[in-house]
């Protein structure tokens, strides 16, 4: 019968984001990640091998929990842009931190050089595009918004919030939520809701 691990999942990837938060990409090791969970390196060293194979380990656990998450706000009674908001909100809420922030992300910079790392970073975005189009998309839907290009609206309101991140790293005036409000207001503001047709308009004289 074998033997049960004495370190669970959840805790390894516990682990591995709390060093990247402190560490970055380029800084991050096997023993750091060890120090976090407070198992041996040679632990982590024998199940993974490599930091390569521990970082794909942890982007797919973090595009599986983003996709199980996205997937509850589709399912909730929130209206969709209020759904839109939460999605941007609960992910910046967590780091708001800027030193902890450009460590996060360094891990998708870096990625771009390496092809598997790369993959996984791509999927990211396509989750978070695919999600984002989804809430626009039923936002229109609902007449709550107007817009002759969805795509488009989608990839400006995805790229406004990019944007801001980076921005964030060296400007901590506000934070990150205030951040995200602000690119909300601006983008949608520019697509506002289609005026109710079949009915006069009092103020149109």
């Amino acid at each position: 019968m074998a033997r049960p691990r004495e370190y669970s999942d959840e805790r390894i990837l516990g682990g591995i984001y709390s060093a990247l938060g402190k560490y970055g990409y380029a800084k991050l090791t096997l023993d750091n990640i060890a120090k976090e969970i407070e198992i041996s390196p040679a632990a982590l060293s024998k199940r993974f091998g490599s930091k390569k194979s521990m970082i794909l380990f942890y982007l797919e656990a973090v595009n599986e929990g983003m996709s199980a998450k996205f997937a509850e706000l589709r399912h909730s009674r929130n209206g969709s842009l209020q759904s839109l908001r939460t999605m941007f909100e609960d992910a910046v809420m967590k780091v708001d931190d800027p030193v902890m922030l450009a460590n996060l992300t360094s891990v998708y910079i870096e990625s771009v050089s390496d092809p598997e790392l790369l993959d996984r970073s791509r999927r990211r975005l396509r989750i978070i595009d695919e999600t984002v189009q989804y809430f626009i998309g039923q936002a229109l839907d609902r007449g709550e918004l107007r817009s002759d290009n969805p795509e488009a609206l989608a990839r400006v309101l995805q790229s406004a919030i990019a944007g801001s991140l980076l921005i964030r790293l060296n400007d901590d005036t506000q934070p990150l939520k205030n951040w995200v409000e602000e690119c909300f207001a601006v983008v949608l503001k520019s697509t506002p809701a289609a005026a109710p047709t079949g009915k006069e308009d009092p103020h149109a004289r």
